[in-house]
C-alpha cells in the first residue's frame, strides 16, 4: 500500500520542468524588484518557497536534514521574537536571502556557454601552474561545474593525485575571495552594512594571489617529483575569455552605476551574456530553444544551493529579529581586527566540524549586523573564511564532489590542505591587523 501511495504521489508531484519554470519566474520577479522596476519581492518569495518545497524530496537525505534543521532553528528564533512583540512579517523572514537566491539562479545559466579546450602540450611545473590558474579563473563563473569539467580532464583511472586535488580544491576555493558570481561575495555585500565591492577587492584579491603563490610553493616543497612529471589540463585562452568578459562587465557597470545593487548587475550579466553567446554561435531560434531546455532540465539542479540559502536566510532573519527585540545581547558594541580574526577562525573551525560554511557566515553576519563598525574588515574575514572552508573542509560541497565522483578519501583532503589552511589563516589574521593599523574600516 505504501509503495502504491508513493508511486501515485510521484506521479502527481510537480516535475522538474514545472519547478524550473517557477524558479525562472522567481528570478525575473526578484530582479525587477531589486532594480526597483516593480514591487514584486513578495511574489518572488512565494515562488522561491514553492520551488524549495517541491524540490525537497529530490534532495539527498543528508542535505534535506540540514536544510530543515536550519529553517527550524530560524523559525524557533522568529517565534521567540514574535512572542516578545516583534513586528517581523512571515514573508520578510522567508525572503531574507531572496536576492542571493536570485543570484544563484542567474549564475546557473552560465553553464550554457562554457567550453573547455586544452592549450597545447606541456608537462611539469608549467602544466601545473597553467592548470591551476585556468581552474581558478574558470571557477570564477562556472561554480561547481568547473570542478567536474576540469576534474574529468585531470583524473587518472577515475581518481585524483595530490596535485590534482590541490588544483581543484584551492583553485576553486581561492576564486571565492573575489568572484562576484560565487555566492559568498554577494552574501557579504547584502548582509554586512556598509560593505562595498571596491573597498573589499584590494585585500581579497591580494589574498587570492598570495594563496595561489602558496599553492605553487607547496607543490614544489611537498611533491617535487610528481610536480616535475605532472600532466595537467592547461586551459586555452578562448576558454577563459568568458570569465574575463563577465568580470570586466560587472566591475565596469558597478563603477558606472553605483546606485544599482551589485547583486542585480551580476544576475543580469549572468543571464544575458550566455544567452547572447549561444545566439551568436547558433541561429537565434536555436539559442531560444537551448535556453528553454536549460530552464526545464538544468535550472532545477540548483535545488541544493537555493534550498540551503533560503533556509540560512530564515535562520539569519530569526536571529536578527531576536536581536532587534533585545533578546540576544552581544559581548561587544563594535567590531575591530580582533573580532574579525576570531570570526574568521571560528567559521573555519565550525565548517571543518561539519556545519555548512555559508550557513555559519549567515549566522555571524546576522548576529553582528548592528554592531559592525568595520565593514571592510568583517567582509574580508567572511570571504576568506568561506574560501578556506570550501577548499579544506571535508564537508564542503566542493569536497563532497571530490569524494563522490573521484573517490578521494576524506583523510587525503585533510592531508593535502591542512597546512595550507593553517598558513592562510595566519596570513589572513595578520592582514586584518595590518588593515586596522592602516585605518581601514
Amino acid at each position: 500500500m505504501l509503495s502504491t501511495l508513493s508511486t501515485h504521489g510521484r506521479a502527481f508531484w510537480p516535475s522538474v520542468e514545472l519547478t524550473g519554470g517557477v524558479l525562472f519566474l522567481m528570478c525575473l520577479l526578484a530582479l525587477a524588484d531589486t532594480l526597483k522596476l516593480a514591487e514584486t519581492a513578495q511574489q518572488a518569495t512565494v515562488l522561491a518557497c514553492l520551488f524549495v518545497m517541491a524540490e525537497l524530496p529530490r534532495l539527498p537525505a543528508r542535505q534535506r536534514k540540514q536544510i530543515l534543521t536550519l529553517a527550524g532553528i530560524g523559525f524557533a528564533f522568529a517565534s521567540w521574537a514574535w512572542w516578545q512583540g516583534s513586528t517581523l512579517k512571515l514573508l520578510e523572514l522567508m525572503g531574507e536571502h531572496l536576492k542571493l537566491v536570485m543570484l544563484l539562479t542567474a549564475v546557473n545559466f552560465i553553464s550554457m556557454a562554457t567550453r573547455l579546450e586544452r592549450s597545447g602540450d606541456m608537462t611539469g611545473v608549467k602544466s601545473f601552474g597553467f592548470t591551476l590558474g585556468g581552474m581558478h579563473l574558470f571557477s570564477a563563473i562556472a561554480n561547481f561545474s568547473a570542478v567536474i569539467m576540469v576534474g574529468d580532464q585531470v583524473k587518472r583511472k577515475d581518481r585524483l593525485d595530490a596535485l590534482s586535488q590541490l588544483i581543484l580544491s584551492r583553485g576553486f576555493g581561492l576564486a571565492v575571495l573575489w568572484s562576484p558570481f560565487l555566492s559568498i561575495l554577494a552574501l557579504v555585500l547584502e548582509q554586512v552594512p556598509g560593505a562595498e565591492l571596491y573597498e573589499i577587492y584590494p585585500y581579497s584579491v591580494s589574498l587570492a594571489v598570495i594563496g595561489l603563490g602558496l599553492c605553487l610553493l607547496d607543490a614544489r616543497l611537498r611533491y617535487p617529483q610528481d610536480l616535475n612529471q605532472y600532466d595537467g589540463y592547461p586551459l586555452k585562452t578562448s576558454a577563459l575569455s568568458l570569465p574575463a568578459i563577465m568580470i570586466v562587465g560587472v566591475l565596469g557597470l558597478t563603477a558606472m552605476y553605483p546606485e544599482i545593487p551589485t547583486v542585480a548587475i551580476v544576475s543580469g550579466i549572468a543571464m544575458l551574456t550566455p544567452f547572447i553567446l549561444v545566439c551568436l554561435r547558433n541561429p537565434v531560434i536555436t539559442g531560444i530553444r537551448m535556453t528553454q531546455t536549460h530552464i526545464r532540465t538544468k535550472l532545477p539542479d540548483a535545488r541544493s544551493e537555493i534550498s540551503l540559502f533560503l533556509a540560512a536566510g530564515v535562520l539569519a532573519g530569526g536571529v536578527k529579529a531576536c536581536i532587534g527585540a533585545g533578546l540576544i545581547a552581544l559581548p561587544f558594541t563594535e567590531t575591530n581586527a580582533l573580532v574579525a580574526s576570531v570570526v574568521l577562525c571560528s567559521i573555519v573551525l565550525l565548517a571543518h566540524a561539519g556545519l555548512h560554511q555559508l550557513a555559519v557566515v549567515a549566522i555571524f553576519a546576522g548576529l553582528l549586523a548592528d554592531v559592525t563598525t568595520t565593514p571592510t574588515l568583517m567582509a574580508v574575514a567572511y570571504v576568506l573564511a568561506t574560501a578556506l572552508s570550501m577548499a579544506g573542509s571535508t564537508f564542503s560541497g566542493l569536497n563532497f564532489i571530490m569524494q563522490a565522483r573521484y573517490h578521494t578519501p576524506a583523510r587525503d583532503i585533510v592531508r593535502v590542505n591542512s597546512v595550507f589552511t593553517l598558513t592562510m589563516l595566519a596570513i589572513g589574521c595578520t592582514a586584518l591587523w595590518l588593515m586596522e593599523l592602516m585605518g581601514v574600516q
